[in-house]
């Protein structure tokens, strides 16, 4: 065994959570390209492919970044901040890095009134690359699919999803209660991660996922759920009130009971979920989008996205 192997990693994770903030540059333009989370096991596997690999928050899983899109970040350089609890990393980034097709996820700059003015080209159509081309009916599909992959296949050894969604006894209701009061205190302001867009998104996500969880787990069909007609909301969405969604979200999660989740119940969490998003400016199919793009990086999903 190595020196490198048994010495101590001279890094310091957060003792909350275990994670430790990355902020990834590229090696030949300097760019500030993305910001991420990275565990023990992420940054080993990063220091071991020499590509980067992240710890994702919503779905407690490690991920390769690129995994889905093919642009990889092929690392060039690790540094230590001085208190030794971030790393700037540098990579020859393959295409762009942004989900959204931008060459980096800063593409927008902060005007005085408030607005987001966009400053960088975009590379790449999102729904070309990650398979949406068809619209928000066929992405949804595939994601709803893939957790219907995960409970009809027995991957409970390899995936906590797969576990819970094989369980007809455990329920998840409260958890996607849970994720609806948290993503009322994201619009309300007080629960705080981050930024309130990185919030949203996250919480939204959350939300999305375990409410897909719980009707999948159920049996509920996406023709029942239709969740792509609840995430597509209309521009009046983004107009309504922040006192209205936080009431709005706090009471659909208070009427979730013990009885199982109805496809009617599970729609109306959906189109929450999109309207949070429309009122905070961002696209309720990024919701889905980066789910399905870390769900393509699990190995055991290949069959699934292969057909």
């Amino acid at each position: 065994m190595s020196d490198a192997a048994t010495a101590t990693l001279p890094i310091t994770f957060s003792p909350d959570d275990g994670l430790i903030p990355v902020v990834i540059q590229d090696a030949t333009s300097g760019d500030v390209l993305m910001v991420g989370f990275m565990n023990e096991e992420a940054l080993v596997a990063t220091r071991t492919t020499g590509l980067v690999h992240f710890w994702s928050r919503s779905r407690q899983q490690l991920w390769q970044k690129g995994g889905t899109s093919g642009h990889v970040q092929r690392v060039r350089g690790i540094y230590v901040n001085c208190d030794q609890n971030s790393l700037l990393i540098e990579v020859d980034q393959a295409g762009a890095v942004c989900h959204d097709g931008y060459p980096t996820c800063y593409y927008r700059r902060l005007e005085p009134d408030n607005s987001l003015q966009t400053i960088r080209e975009r590379w790449f159509d999102p729904t070309d690359v990650y398979g949406a081309s068809e619209g928000i009916a066929g992405l949804t599909q595939r994601w709803w699919g893939a957790y219907a992959y995960l409970r009809d296949n027995d991957l409970a050894s390899v995936s906590r999803t797969s576990r819970t969604l094989r369980n007809p006894s455990t329920s998840v209701l409260s958890r996607v209660a849970d994720e609806l009061r948290e993503l009322a205190g994201v619009v309300d302001g007080s629960h705080v991660h981050r930024t309130q867009r990185d919030d949203t998104l996250l919480e939204a996500g959350q939300v999305c996922y375990w409410t897909a969880v719980e009707a999948v787990r159920a049996g509920l069909t996406w023709e029942e759920v239709r969740p792509d007609r609840a995430l597509d909301r209309t521009p009046d969405d983004a107009t309504i009130p922040a006192t209205t969604l936080v009431s709005l979200l706090n009471a659909r999660a208070d009427a979730l009971g013990e009885s199982p989740l109805t496809a009617a119940e599970a729609h109306d969490v959906f189109a929450l979920a999109g309207t949070v998003c429309a009122a905070m400016g961002l696209m309720p199919s990024d919701l889905i989008l980066r789910d399905l793009e870390e769900l393509r990086t699990r190995p055991y999903l290949e069959p699934y996205f292969d057909r």
